[in-house]
């Protein structure tokens, strides 16, 4: 990776330099340590082009650096050359080309370290050398995206949206389990071709529906210390055990969209219910007697052992098909809820009903 830009910067005690007007619009936070570099009127500094003016903002956010190299490196020194000032050796091609595309205004140290670190990835990298304008608002779509899907077409669709960035990719993630990994290029592809946000997101509703249906799944087996209940009375003496609502779910049970167990382990006992949908089995609900909330360490634990056998967590198929739905019809709910922020949040335990 490049050049860490994280470390704590040393403490200047020299008097404050003069900033005027216009390189403090650009430069920001920037301006003081440039206005060092290029005393007012800042002539030098504001006649070069674009590229060498973010590369000096990135050159100057870390400690250790020499006034005398950045001025050198930033104003006479080839790309190539710069490039690995600010990447590292070897850095990827491209890389002084892409900060040209960043606009007038300089960013905020922490957004140039974002960038780096996603340039250093092919994917991302060969994203930025495609796109017409880097913002720095962007950088969250692009860092969110799974690889397959940082396509310029797309970003530009998705702007700065981190709600549908989050369903774009989520619905990627079911896709993948619906069709298969061998249908990623595919759906890329198609993805990438959507003529706008609308069209975008009626192929992703699109791609996490089946292609063809077929038969109910079989319940996954989980071993100890998960006990299957697979008749009534069992079912019966389990609800009585852990006082709940399992005889609620008979129908469900007996169709096959549901699957309950007793997990015994460490924590319990408590009730684990999976349901099935079109990408197969999810883990739906796990509550301990009267339907208390489980420890961390119990959750964590029956997540690792339904995971192990290909059952899917997080939240469920419906809920996201819905969302798809109304971003196909261009139509969000405004009032849309943000990606969960919690690990217990994002495994949707509680999502019973579809």
């Amino acid at each position: 990776m490049g050049t860490p830009m994280t470390l704590p910067a040393s403490v200047d005690v020299r008097p404050a330099p003069v900033v005027t007007p216009l390189l403090a619009f650009l430069a920001g936070d920037h301006a003081t340590a440039i206005a060092r570099l290029w005393p007012a009127p800042h002539e030098v500094f504001l006649a070069l082009p674009a590229a060498r003016r973010h590369a000096a903002a990135i050159l100057v956010g870390r400690s250790g650096q020499v006034d005398a190299r950045i001025q050198w490196m930033v104003s006479r020194e080839r790309d190539g050359e710069l490039a690995a000032e600010i990447f590292g050796v070897a850095p990827p091609g491209g890389l002084v080309k892409a900060l040209g595309r960043m606009g007038e205004l300089l960013w905020r140290t922490e957004d140039y370290v974002r960038f780096l670190d996603l340039f250093g990835e092919p994917a991302a990298c060969i994203l930025f050398r495609h796109l017409k304008a880097l913002r720095p608002e962007t950088l969250g779509t692009v860092a969110a995206l799974p690889p397959p899907l940082r396509q310029a077409s797309i970003v530009t669709h998705l702007g700065a949206d981190e709600a549908a960035t989050a369903d774009l990719a989520a619905a990627w993630a079911l896709a993948l389990r619906v069709r298969g990994e061998e249908a990623a290029r595919d759906l890329a592809q198609r993805f990438g071709r959507a003529t706008g946000r609308a069209a975008l997101f009626e192929m992703a509703r699109d791609a996490i529906q089946p292609a063809a249906f077929g038969p109910v799944e079989a319940p996954p087996i989980l071993p100890p210390p998960f006990q299957a209940v697979q008749r009534l009375e069992t079912l019966t003496s389990t609800a009585l055990e852990l006082r709940n609502c399992l005889r609620d779910f008979v129908a469900d049970i007996a169709s096959g969209r549901m699957a309950v167990y007793v997990w015994r382990g460490e924590g319990g006992p408590a009730a684990v219910a999976l349901r099935q949908d079109p990408a197969g089995w999810r883990l739906a609900e796990a509550r301990g007697r009267d339907n208390a909330d489980l420890s961390d360490e119990a959750v964590m634990a029956i997540v690792a052992e339904v995971r192990a056998v290909s059952v899917r967590t997080g939240e469920s198929w419906g809920w996201l098909h819905r969302r798809l739905e109304d971003r196909a019809d261009d139509t969000p709910a405004p009032d849309a809820a943000r990606p969960p922020a919690t690990w217990r949040a994002q495994l949707g335990l509680g999502n019973i009903w579809d």
